[in-house]
């Protein structure tokens, strides 16, 4: 208990050297220590107010008889010191340099009376919450001794905020087997801001079934509390060790018991699991790539679970399914949004680690796109992974905070009614809204440094004449929960000017304001007004929304087809913008066809019935710029190679030396086919469960087709080791599904293995050369093989012929010699500058292109082009 005495906490502060005493001989000397014991006898292992910090200071004598000088009018005085270093309480004024000695005789130790601090200042008032440094210091030999402490002393924050507590865990009801995770979030339930106080130093006291503890800080990274919003202050992992099966009781609280709540929940135990590794083996989340562990759109989330053997004897685990190492994860609301065995068979295997001393073993996790179950893009947020080995009871979490950079169509409109306060102010208007929820609570995570964009129609052209962006650096990545029947949320969008986009006055005339909130999901409303405004105070009616007409854009990409209930869904494969889906086409009798591909000139549309289920941006074709047929390419006969056929015990110890890795019996896992609704990197690992979830797609079945295509994928990589996905899946003319699933096989039976390249995934075969974890300067380079009869291979081959005769084409100069639109021209020029092959310079007044390294090395290797020396 922390109230017992304590052993020296701090020792050898300083060490004494008298030369001023007599040496009995030349090998003995007389050595003193200053020190200090803490004698104080509060409750917990922190100070509280009411508590007394109590410290006794000593000399040691460790050598032969000597004396100290000591100043009798203050002895040892005591010093108290911030986490900054600001000395706050300071007793040397009572030292007058007053002298006496004290003699001390061999291993003697002489101790001053005990030093106190009631955690107050000189002005009575008690120390903010924090970690402070006390000091016993010797005047007379400018000697001093240090502990430092936690202290938990009340702090000035309102008492309408709320603490919750929260508890989740994968399975329903929480199992006694099963992680168990404790949230804890700070609310404000009023419709009024809440301000917070600024300490960084305030911990949440927490106690589990009566044992205490200090957990995360007691308040977010806001100076306030906006209405009704709530902010996650952190999830905890509950360890077996503090949980009982039956009810459990927690209770949370600032400092003082202020805010405090209690919770009880149950833990039924179903199944034995053997937890007496728990004690031995220690487990650590381990992130690839991002330090600061701030994702956004676009990135993947890759991580492995890092095993290591603490204890002195040799470990023996013995695993008997293939969910070796599986991952779930939560939001800040305790709600789990992805759950690695949803989407896998845990199928039985035999499999043996041994592990001595300090061994580890690493197991790689499944990676994560930042899509939930649904296919969704999660929202802004705190996120937390729960990283676990389930046959041993052994975990270990992460903190991942994400931040959407735009508001997805995936879900729902917020139940939401919107009315604008109009104030007529010179040249426009000033605004305030009132959001009020209806049909139950609403939730509202906020995206993007603004809160509201403003947008201005014209209603007799049918044209935006007015954008701005309002609330800016207020809500982004805010998290509100607007409960039913509650006063409205107002939002002070302040003033709106009536200009266009020159800043010229906007004439008189009918207009409708657009107001869409930047949360997850966009809500948006249309109010029709006339302008100017007649009264000072003016009342806007909702009306529907006008569709402003789009600015066609050019895309290009590969077509494929996937039949469904309600006919074929075509999707074009895009490297800019990812995975789209085909409404309509308004070119007579064209129509895409398995294979084909090329550049369309295409506008937003509402998605064809037959993908009305799938979550990708739908479009309509409105012009073909340029398309190619499939090649036909032959069947790459099943071959053997020796030099790729290593057992799965070589591959485990060419990853991981020290630990030996035995496959005795069982199946390999199967896995789910895969529907990719963004850039390559997502597509790969992410929405397995899309499919899965839609019933577009069952479990595939093993067929001799299906290891002859493997045989065909693994012959390839193979040959060119380091082919990125879509390489892979033209050159072996494989559909997305297909070769994802090949893919997920040859992975999970560890025939190959794959690593991400910018927005690229690559794949090796595994291989005593190639394995995970070399050096990437040492991985051998994909040739890159366009095709040299599409246009880009065309701007390659003019470019490489005008670069040796100093001559350097611009854009508007390509577009003639080759016969095509500039606008397609350009297209095509920055996806070859986004691949590194084509470099655009200033010369003169205008923008001309040359060849990289890099392409010229490419056309050098490449005996599909034809160069001109």
């Amino acid at each position: 208990m922390a109230g017992d005495t304590r052993s020296t906490v701090a020792l050898l502060a300083s060490l004494l050297l008298l030369s001023s005493l007599p040496l009995l001989s030349g090998a003995e000397t007389s050595e003193t220590v200053f020190a200090i014991e803490e004698t104080s006898t509060q409750l917990n292992e922190w100070y509280a107010a009411g508590d007394t910090v109590e410290i006794t200071a000593m000399f040691t004598n460790s050598g032969i008889q000597t004396s100290i000088e000591n100043d009798p009018s203050c002895g040892v005085v005591l010093r108290v010191n911030d986490a900054l270093g600001a000395l706050l309480v300071d007793g040397t004024p009572a030292c007058r340099g007053q002298s006496q000695s004290i003699d001390l005789a061999e291993s003697e130790t002489y101790s001053f009376d005990t030093l106190t601090w009631n955690l107050q200042l000189d002005d009575g008032q008690y120390v903010e919450p924090g970690i402070y440094t006390v000091s016993a210091y010797h005047s007379a030999t400018q000697s001093i001794a240090s502990i430092d402490i936690q202290v938990q002393t009340p702090v000035d924050v309102s008492t309408e905020i709320v603490l919750n507590l929260e508890v989740s865990s994968r399975l329903n009801p929480i199992q006694l087997n099963e992680e168990v995770i404790l949230g804890v979030t700070l609310s404000n339930p009023t419709a009024q801001a809440v301000p917070l106080p600024s300490n960084d130093g305030c911990l949440i006291e927490l106690s589990i079934n009566e044992e205490s503890s200090l957990a995360m800080p007691c308040f977010a990274n806001f100076d306030s509390l906006e209405p009704y919003e709530q902010t996650l202050l952190g999830h905890i992992l509950l360890k077996d060790a503090s949980l009982i099966q039956g009810t459990n009781t927690i209770q949370a609280s600032l400092p003082s018991q202020l805010l405090l709540n209690t919770m009880t929940f149950t833990l039924d135990q179903i199944d034995s699991i053997d937890t007496s590794f728990q004690s031995t083996l220690l487990t650590e989340v381990i992130q690839e790539g991002n330090e600061a562990k701030i994702y956004s759109h676009g990135d993947i989330y890759s991580s492995s679970l890092l095993m290591t053997n603490t204890e002195t004897e040799t470990v023996s685990l013995q695993f008997t399914n293939t969910c070796r190492a599986e991952m779930w994860i939560i939001d800040d609301s305790g709600d789990v949004v992805f759950d690695s065995r949803m989407l896998k068979n845990c199928n039985a295997v035999e499999i043996d680690y041994i592990l001595d001393q300090n061994e580890q073993v690493q197991f790689r996790l499944p990676d994560w796109t930042f899509t939930d179950l649904e296919g969704c893009e999660i929202a802004s947020g705190e996120y937390t992974l729960v990283a676990e080995i389930p046959e041993f009871h052994l975990s270990s979490i992460q903190n991942i905070h994400y931040e959407k950079v735009a508001s997805a169509g995936c879900n729902d409109p917020l139940r939401v009614e919107m009315n604008p306060e109009v104030y007529s102010i010179e040249g426009g208007f000033d605004l305030t809204l009132e959001v009020t929820p209806f049909d139950g609570d609403v939730d509202m995570r906020w995206i993007g440094p603004c809160a509201v964009m403003v947008s201005i129609i014209d209603l007799s052209t049918i044209e935006e004449v007015h954008s701005q962006a309002s609330m800016c650096d207020y809500y982004d990545g805010r998290h509100f929960v607007l409960p039913s029947g509650a006063s409205p949320l107002e939002l002070q969008i302040g003033s709106v000017d009536m200009v266009d986009m020159e800043l010229q006055p906007l004439p008189e005339g009918q207009y409708q304001m657009i107001l869409s909130l930047e949360t997850n999901p966009q809500t948006r409303a249309g109010f029709v007004f006339s302008w100017p405004l007649v009264d000072e105070e003016t009342t806007m009616e909702q009306s529907v929304e006008v569709v402003v007409e789009q600015q066609p854009r050019l895309v290009s990409g590969t077509w494929s087809g996937l039949q469904t209930d309600q006919g074929t869904c075509w999707m074009l494969e895009s490297p800019d913008e990812g995975q789209l889906l085909l409404s309509s086409a308004i070119l007579g009798q064209w129509a895409p066809r398995q294979g084909l591909s090329g550049t369309y000139t295409i506008v937003d549309a509402p998605a064809h019935r037959a993908c009305e289920n799938f979550q990708a941006a739908s479009f309509q074709v409105r012009d073909v710029e340029i398309e190619s047929q499939p090649q036909t390419i032959e069947p790459v006969a099943e071959q053997s190679n020796p030099e790729v056929q290593l057992s799965i015990q070589e591959q485990a110890e060419s990853l991981v030396p020290p630990v030996i890795f035995v496959v005795t019996t069982g199946s390999l896992l199967s896995l789910l086919f895969t529907f990719v609704l963004s850039n390559e990197t997502l597509r790969i690992p992410s929405t397995t469960a899309g499919l899965w979830l839609l019933g577009l797609l069952g479990r595939t079945h093993e067929t001799t087709d299906g290891r002859y295509q493997r045989g065909r994928l693994m012959g390839y990589l193979t040959a060119n080791p380091g082919c990125h996905f879509r390489a892979l899946m033209a050159a072996l003319e494989m559909s997305n599904g297909q070769i994802t699933h090949h893919l997920r096989i040859l992975e999970s039976e560890e025939g190959i293995w794959r690593r991400k390249d910018g927005r690229l995934v690559r794949y090796y075969p595994l291989t005593n050369s190639l394995y995970p974890g070399m050096n990437e300067d040492d991985l051998p380079v994909p040739p890159l093989s366009p095709d040299p009869n599409s246009l880009q291979g065309k701007i390659l081959t003019l470019l490489d012929r005008d670069g040796p005769l100093g001559e350097f084409p611009t854009q508007a100069e390509l577009a003639v010699r080759l016969e095509k639109s500039q606008q397609l021209v350009s297209h095509h020029l920055r996806t070859l500058q986004k691949f590194g092959l084509v470099e655009k310079r200033k010369m003169g007044l205008k923008n001309r292109y040359k060849l990289t390294r890099e392409a010229i090395f490419l056309l050098e290797t490449n005996t599909d082009f034809t160069r001109e020396d």
